[in-house]
């Protein structure tokens, strides 16, 4: 009897603080939404700086040998099937897949979460730096080049939608937080799951991403680069630096275990 009075308890205390945690999270995206309203507004009438680093990007990925965009597009145009997979897996898989690896990770791996959503903000704040210091426009604003806006030509979505033009920054191509998140989702899934059906799904996701931001004509290949090194980058280095500010608020010759302390 006293046995499932004690796993009544754990349970309800497990649920409460899910709910806790849960609000504090929702707090967490809302204001990283304001964030990226911001930002929008700051880039608002620099589209000659964001023309001419383009320019400068398109380039220097010319002088690399890396100007395969038109390539890539040249085909996908050939087929209607690859319009709708591109068009698709651009449009419909990036919030989806943030959010279900949030939760999988919130509700299963709760000892893990802290770690991701600190790598999560990283990232976001590197961009949303990158989006208000170096605004570049994305290829698809170059259609004198033969650049063609696969969303606009193939699809019902529409940039000028109030309910999209308020949540979109028409100069956030570099880096391509589309590509970085889809590889902080697959560093992820397979860091934590370690079986084979989460390496399946950590490789190809961000794989199909990749080819969706170019081949919509969303981003140069140089964004792509950029965006998932910063996955990476943030995945090695946010754990590290959260330790060492972990360590440097401990009192000397005294650690704090890990799981009494959340960086929140």
């Amino acid at each position: 009897m006293n046995n499932t009075g004690t796993c009544d308890q754990h349970n309800q205390y497990s649920a409460g603080y899910l709910a806790r945690r849960g609000v504090l999270e929702v707090t967490i995206v809302v204001g990283l939404f304001m964030a990226y309203f911001t930002t929008r507004g700051l880039v608002s009438g620099r589209a000659a700086d964001a023309f001419h680093n383009a320019h400068q990007l398109m380039q220097l990925q010319s002088w690399m040998g890396i100007s395969w965009e038109l390539s890539f597009q040249s085909l996908i145009l050939q087929h209607d099937w690859l319009i709708w997979a591109v068009n698709s897996i651009y449009v419909y898989t990036h919030m989806p897949a943030l959010i279900l690896f949030a939760l999988w990770v919130f509700i299963w791996h709760q000892d893990r979460y802290p770690d991701v959503r600190n790598i999560f903000l990283g990232m976001l704040a590197v961009g949303l730096i990158t989006y208000t210091l170096i605004p570049l426009a994305p290829p698809r604003f170059f259609t004198s080049s033969g650049f063609v806006d696969t969303l606009a030509a193939y699809s019902p979505v529409d940039y000028h939608q109030n309910s999209i033009e308020m949540l979109y920054n028409p100069y956030a191509a570099m880096p391509s937080l589309h590509v970085g998140f889809a590889v902080f989702v697959g560093i992820g899934v397979i860091a934590i799951g370690r079986q084979r059906r989460h390496w399946i799904i950590g490789t190809i996701f961000p794989i199909l991403m990749s080819l969706a931001v170019v081949g919509t004509g969303n981003h140069f290949v140089l964004d792509v680069v950029a965006g998932a090194a910063l996955a990476f980058a943030t995945w090695f280095l946010v754990p590290r630096l959260v330790t060492s500010i972990r360590e440097g608020l401990s009192q000397p010759g005294e650690t704090i275990p890990p799981e009494q302390v959340e960086f929140s």
